[in-house]
């Protein structure tokens, strides 16, 4: 299998209609860069480049197409030699990343063992003090999913103060995961929104999406 192979792949399963549809729900990126292929076909063509192929199959990529960047999202850990070199990868693939689809599924791909606790969290960290709007969320959503405890919680309360954007895309994933960070430790979060240490609009994001969880 050679990379020529995957584009064809990916074209051959393009959905006119999805396309159309994930237009709307991604709308920062160019319609003429998405093929409109479903993420459950993205993911058995993962596993078809996983069987033939390792992750230099990628070295060729452009990354254009949205279908690329989610198809690699997916290979990036699963494939890679070690923990190390899947984060050499991310770092590199940072450049390519455009849209809130790519950092959430990144963020949910990612496999981290206990000996790599540590440095998945300030690798996280260090997302969330860069100054581009998807490697920030990419490090928010990061610590939502993977480091939302007891043990890390003052250390990301401290990184959300020092976030340089206020990007819809950030500010979004801010809150979502200060909504979650409060049922944690309802007291701390209490305290961190009643501080001038974030936006308004954050903190207005964050209560709405608490008030959600609440009724739930």
């Amino acid at each position: 299998m050679t990379y020529t192979d995957v584009l064809f792949e990916l074209n051959a399963k393009a959905d006119e209609k999805y396309r159309d549809f994930i237009a709307k729900l991604v709308p920062t990126i160019d319609k003429d860069s998405i093929i409109g292929v479903r993420m459950g076909a993205l993911r058995h063509l993962a596993r078809e480049i996983k069987k033939e192929a390792n992750l230099d199959i990628f070295n060729g990529a452009k990354f254009y197409y949205r279908e690329e960047k989610l198809l690699y999202a997916l290979c990036i850990f699963k494939m890679s030699e070690s923990f190390d070199k899947a984060m050499e990868a991310l770092d590199e693939f940072l450049l390519y990343i455009d849209s809130w689809e790519v950092t959430d599924l990144v963020a949910g791909e990612i496999i981290i063992d206990e000996a790599h606790i540590d440095k998945a969290f300030q690798k996280a960290l260090s997302y969330m003090h860069s100054s581009d709007e998807y490697t920030i969320r990419l490090g928010l959503v990061i610590m939502n999913r993977k480091f939302n405890d007891d043990e890390h919680i003052d250390k990301i309360l401290a990184a959300l103060k020092t976030i340089s954007t206020d990007a819809y895309y950030v500010n979004m994933a801010a809150a979502w995961l200060l909504c979650e960070l409060y049922f944690t430790d309802k007291d701390k979060v209490d305290e961190f929104l009643s501080s001038e240490a974030i936006s308004t609009e954050i903190k207005k994001m964050t209560r709405q999406k608490i008030r959600e969880s609440l009724k739930k």
